[in-house]
């Protein structure tokens, strides 16, 4: 009698010293800083809002965003500044927030931007096909865009029906951001001429379209 007490003594010791060390590892990874532990579960948390900007095909821009929900009910939620025409995934960022502070961002973006529902795996589906188009042409994602895509994992967008084509008429139209040098709009540029596709920048205030075998070159003085 006293050995089965002892083993099941033993054996309640060790269910309570394994829930320590279960909430000692969930209560690190929630104060971790760094995105490969902070998300490492992410793609068993449930999706409960997946929206793109709704001008995003006609304009060639617009947001993308994701979030899911822990077990405790917080949300961790990514946002993806894309464009679809050329350069993929221009922007990224991942955070850690209650619903009304995520409810504010969409705000945010809804006033440049109209925010509409979409199914998830289509997101993931517009997300990874705009990197793989981009990076067809000699474009990577954005830095950031390693971990904020951790929010997409564990989501098919192979489930997605629908189906999504890049570019502009057939070809990759490159559309100058505001905060692109003009080393970097010249790169581009450059490789448009290389692969015949299009672009939009601005030169001295006016903007510059430039088409396959149009002199495209222009003063910059």
């Amino acid at each position: 009698m006293a050995r089965k007490d002892e083993a099941r003594r033993q054996k309640r010791i060790a269910k309570q010293k394994a829930k320590r060390q279960a909430k000692r590892s969930f209560l690190l990874q929630r104060s971790s800083a760094d995105p490969t532990i902070r998300l490492q579960h992410a793609e068993k948390w449930p999706v409960v809002r997946a929206l793109v900007a709704e001008e995003l095909w006609d304009e060639g821009l617009g947001y993308l965003v994701i979030a899911r929900e822990e077990s405790d009910g917080r949300l961790v939620f990514a946002s993806f500044m894309m464009d679809v025409y050329c350069l993929g995934v221009k922007d990224a960022f991942w955070r850690a927030g209650t619903r009304t502070e995520f409810q504010d961002i969409i705000q945010q973006m809804d006033e440049m931007r109209t925010m509409v529902p979409i199914e998830p795996a289509c997101l993931v589906k517009i997300v990874k096909g705009a990197v793989d188009y981009a990076q067809s042409f000699g474009f990577p994602p954005h830095p950031d865009y390693h971990h904020a895509s951790k929010l997409l994992d564990g989501i098919d967008p192979s489930t997605c029906p629908q189906s999504f084509t890049f570019g502009r008429d057939g070809k990759p139209f490159y559309i100058q951001g505001p905060h692109e040098s003009p080393a970097r709009v010249e790169a581009i540029m450059k490789r448009m001429r290389e692969v015949g596709g299009h672009f939009s920048v601005s030169s001295n205030g006016l903007e510059v379209e430039g088409f396959p075998g149009m002199d495209d070159e222009f003063d910059e003085g």
